[in-house]
């Protein structure tokens, strides 16, 4: 039960929502901001909250976004979800932008019972997949989310150490104005030069105050500095975005001064946004200021898009930074869908976060783990079964390797005293998952990689020939009939009849080519973890459509769907639409007739196949319970014992062999396990040392079919010619031996 101070602050935030929500009739709406900073893969979370304050009618709301698109490149220009509220019902709607740009304004259009009945702000739009994000000619750096109960400069000085409080860093704008002089002061802070684009510096205030002024105080008045202040309350609600005033004052008291209407709550974090410009040393922010009747207050942490450093480095990976986005919202509201953490390449929270996230949030976490996410949890903190048992001890840098991710268990508790071993540790892996996804093909060699059809090109020489011959009849050969026959004037219904009759050939010559029938190849390699009853799947699918398929694709919700195409070239491509009312809809632009389209999946579900030991009269068996013909398999014992197996049916019993080829007993801990097989075996033929991989009651299933990843065709799939393939690497529940 609450007590009833809890109680009574429980229902002051619902009627500061409450109040703060735009309303449409009897619908509430409110919008509020996950993280507000740039990511740059995986699906970024939006955050509606709806709520019906009739007590008698059912609505029927929609939400798109953006409001209006601008179609050019390869983006997003559609993005909805539908919701039936009954009477005082509320709900929490989230909404994924995949990782493709969304070309439109920032604008949320809210649609009510078939009508438009208006518009919000959704905070921290265009902030996913922005071209703005990556550095020009260099990769993006890894994006590290941590919870807010982690002090931002503790973080920053513990996972990229020389920075926080290091000159030109964020930390040198929290606290009153401290610079002497004008210029490049180091105790102000500077983006860091070698990065283009847009640059941004956010306050954090630990007394909240209704503002009706904002100060800037900087060491370098620019005027004409483009860019824009926006003022973010206590709620998470934006409360209004300003253009950059101009400096005012002279060394070393610059500043620029903002006057505002007296905010309706008070001001958590002020966030200021630069546009643009040649480089980033002309921006040097020494302190910020909010003030109203209640008060004035100075920052008290920061975060950045980037920082200065006295001695710029350069990065042979191409990666130079860890960028930090720090969470807007309490780990109890943590999102319940795995997706929703797919955009981040690590996760940094306490081990008190962990004991206090709600179980299904806890359980989205671990899913991103498996799927190949980095979780770096500081302090004492539990690693489930049977992560802890296949590691064996968490070993020297508290590391557990957790189905395709990893888990970091840091001895400290303070982010500061953090062994700086452990801590390059966990970087170095949330690095090396970057790279991965920057390291993905786009349209122009995702075939060759990942061919779907052995020869998509355009069929030139019959395409020429019937060309060739088109020429000749409507021109000599016409004029030299319609001649002899003294017929001229037919010249007028002969010749777009030839026409018509070419097209017709050309039309039939395709589809005798290449018939209507639809080209399927999926494949991947799943985690299956029969003790939790969880898959976890990374793989691929692609899609060769003679003709557009009018239905589009769909995935499930815990599938992520990343397209193989050029984001940055907004001369290719077109714009796409998704909705997600009933499913993950790919509606209008994923699939083009006769283009191949190139998907690169990953996905978290619960799963009930499973492979069934048996001991019939001491000669071991399984039943095949994977829902696909197993081609072959290879199954370590809790002894280490090799068996082998193959052609087995999907739902009967096959028996097992010794695997004399490998009759040494596999190692307690593996080679290195799924992550191992991962890289050796991903839309690949499985390796020969296949066993190398497995640990004590593990194994490896090779499948004909792919059970775990959807046909993204649907109910056309039948009708397509699919191909497809599964490696299966099986975690069996204890104390099963056969």
């Amino acid at each position: 039960m609450f007590s009833r101070p809890a109680l009574i602050a429980v229902l002051f935030l619902l009627t500061l929502t409450s109040t703060l929500a735009e309303r449409f009739g009897d619908i509430a709406v409110t919008a509020r901001s996950v993280v507000s900073s740039e990511t740059h893969h995986g699906y970024r979370e939006f955050r509606v909250m709806l709520e019906n304050e009739s007590l008698t009618q059912t609505h029927r709301v929609t939400l798109v976004y953006p409001e209006r698109s601008h179609s050019f490149g390869n983006s997003i220009s559609r993005l909805s979800r539908t919701v039936v509220l009954g009477p005082a019902a509320r709900v929490l709607v989230p909404l994924w932008q995949p990782p493709l740009i969304a070309n439109g304004n920032a604008l949320l259009k809210v649609e009510i019972d078939f009508e438009e009945a208006g518009t919000i702000t959704l905070p921290d739009a265009h902030r996913h997949f922005s071209r703005g994000s990556y550095r020009h000619g260099n990769p993006a750096p890894a994006t590290v989310l941590f919870s807010r109960s982690l002090n931002y400069d503790d973080v920053n000085r513990a996972l990229k150490p020389g920075t926080g409080t290091a000159p030109f860093s964020a930390g040198m704008a929290v606290g009153e104005p401290d610079a002497s002089s004008s210029g490049a002061v180091q105790t102000s802070w500077t983006p860091d030069p070698t990065r283009t684009g847009a640059h941004w510096l956010q306050l954090e205030y630990s007394t909240p105050v209704a503002a009706d002024r904002v100060t800037v105080r900087e060491t370098v008045g620019i005027h004409g500095l483009g860019g824009e202040i926006v003022l973010i309350g206590v709620s998470g609600t934006n409360l209004g975005r300003f253009p950059m005033p101009g400096p005012t004052g002279s060394s070393p008291r610059i500043s620029r001064q903002l006057t505002l209407p007296l905010t309706p709550e008070p001001v958590k974090i002020v966030r200021l946004e630069f546009a643009p410009m040649t480089h980033g040393g002309s921006i040097y922010i020494d302190a910020v200021a909010i003030a109203g009747p209640s008060g004035s207050a100075w920052a008290t942490a920061a975060s950045s898009s980037s920082d200065g450093t006295l001695y710029y480095r350069s990065s042979a990976a191409g990666i130079e930074t860890h960028e930090l986005l720090r969470s807007e919202i309490p780990v109890s509201e943590w999102s319940e869908y795995w997706l929703s953490y797919t955009a981040y390449d690590a996760i940094a929270l306490s081990g008190g976060d962990l004991k206090g996230l709600p179980p299904a949030a806890l359980d989205a976490l671990w899913r991103y783990t498996e799927c190949g996410g980095n979780l770096v949890v500081f302090g004492p903190g539990d690693v489930p079964e049977p992560w802890r048992s296949l590691s064996g001890t968490a070993g020297e840098n508290g590391q557990f390797s957790v189905g395709f991710g990893k888990c970091f268990v840091l001895r400290e508790t303070d982010p500061v005293k953090a062994d700086a071993a452990e801590i390059k540790h966990a970087m170095d892996s949330a690095t090396s998952t970057a790279r991965f996804w920057q390291s993905l093909p786009n349209e122009n060699n995702a075939n060759d990689v990942f061919p779907v059809i052995e020869n998509f090109r355009i069929p030139v020489r019959g395409t020429v020939f019937i060309m060739l011959l088109f020429v000749i009849l409507i021109g000599p050969v016409n004029l030299i009939v319609l001649s002899r026959l003294n017929r001229r004037t037919w010249l007028l219904w002969t010749v777009p009849a030839i026409s018509f009759v070419t097209c017709l050939i050309v039309f039939a010559y395709s589809i005798l080519r290449e018939g209507v029938t639809p080209d399927v190849r999926i494949d991947g390699i799943t985690l299956l973890d029969q003790v939790n009853r969880r898959a976890a799947t990374r793989g691929a699918t692609a899609f060769y459509c003679p003709l557009t398929p009018s239905q589009g694709l769909s995935f499930a919700f815990d599938t992520e769907a990343t397209p193989l195409v050029d984001s940055w070239d907004h001369r290719s491509g077109g714009s796409r639409e998704i909705d997600w009312t009933q499913s993950q809809h790919l509606g209008r632009g994923w699939v083009t007739a006769r283009v191949p389209a190139h998907f690169y999946l990953r996905k978290s579900e619960t799963r009930r196949e499973r492979i069934q030991l048996l001991n019939e009269n001491g000669q071991p068996a399984v039943i095949n319970g994977l829902g696909s013909t197993i081609r072959t398999l290879w199954l370590a014992d809790e002894t280490g014992t090799v068996y082998q197996a193959s052609g087995i049916a999907a739902g009967q019993k096959g028996a097992l062999t010794l695997d004399t080829a490998h009759a040494t007993k596999v190692k307690v801990t593996g080679q290195a396990g799924v992550r191992g097989l991962f890289e050796r075996a991903h839309l690949q033929p499985l390796p020969d040392n296949v066993t190398e991989y497995l640990t004590p009651g593990t194994y490896v299933a090779e499948l004909e079919n792919n059970p775990f990843l959807e046909n993204g065709l649907g109910t056309k799939a039948k009708s397509a010619r699919n191909r497809a393939r599964s490696v299966v690497y099986g975690i069996l529940e204890p104390n099963r031996t056969p």
